[in-house]
């Protein structure tokens, strides 16, 4: 009979948490927004931009972000790129937004040649790649990170790319920068205009309101009364800690 020996799989689970926690601990909010939040309630963006620490993110997702981190780095080798895979990706802004593009690729070579294009690389598990396929659309938020790069860097045309981390398995979408743009502006405009004061809860899209996904749950109920409360709670202790 096999003896099961888990000491190999529990070292790792313990330094993915480890590592995880140290680069929460290093990480220092800019007080900028940035491109992968452009799709996310404007609460989520408010809360990060203060500092204010989402919930902690759970061992197996922390494995499932490794996973996805290796298989886009994979992807990138085959991209006529002018972005090497070595963590050197190209540091962008518009309107004070910033974010790092994944790759900037000549596609002369492609299906339907749009020049030199910014693309954002997602990594997906093949059930969310299944049901990317069969939408005909890439989501909204990868949308407008994408589309605030083009902006950035003044292209007409930008690519959304999904990879499955499963089966190696590639979906691009290519797609224009003005039927993006508006929607970025407006994002853009409703941050700038309300960054003062939390909001309160209001999902950009319906698994937001999950509270599986919900980055700050301890938040998605409360009145802005209560709101305002809660932040100045943590304000105090982090005073007082400091």
């Amino acid at each position: 009979m096999a003896t099961i020996d888990n000491y190999i799989d529990n070292k790792i689970s313990k330094k993915v948490v480890e590592e995880n926690k140290q680069r929460e601990l290093n990480h220092v909010s800019s007080g900028r927004l940035s491109a992968s939040m452009l799709g996310e309630p404007l609460q989520w963006q408010i809360l990060k931009i203060k500092g204010v620490k989402p919930k902690e993110i759970d061992e197996y997702t922390l494995r499932k972000f490794i996973r996805g981190k290796d298989v886009e780095l994979w992807l990138l080798k085959y991209l006529d790129t002018q972005v090497v895979a070595d963590g050197k990706q190209d540091f962008v802004e518009y309107r004070g937004v910033v974010g790092f593009i994944d790759a900037v690729c000549d596609t002369k070579d492609w299906d339907f040649p749009k020049g030199v294009i910014p693309v954002e690389v997602k990594s997906t598990s093949n059930a969310k790649f299944k049901r990317v396929v069969k939408s005909g659309e890439a989501d909204k938020g990868h949308c407008l990170q994408g589309c605030l790069y083009a902006l950035a860097r003044g292209t007409d045309h930008f690519a959304v790319m999904y990879v499955a981390t499963d089966d190696l398995r590639v979906h691009t979408f290519t797609l224009r920068t003005e039927d993006y743009k508006g929607q970025v502006d407006a994002v853009i405009d409703r941050f700038e205009k309300h960054k003062g004061q939390i909001p309160v809860f209001e999902p950009e899209e319906k698994w937001q309101a999950d509270i599986k996904y919900n980055k700050y749950p301890e938040w998605s109920n409360l009145t802005i009364e209560e709101i305002t409360k809660k932040y100045e709670d943590i304000t105090k202790d982090t005073n007082n800690t400091n």
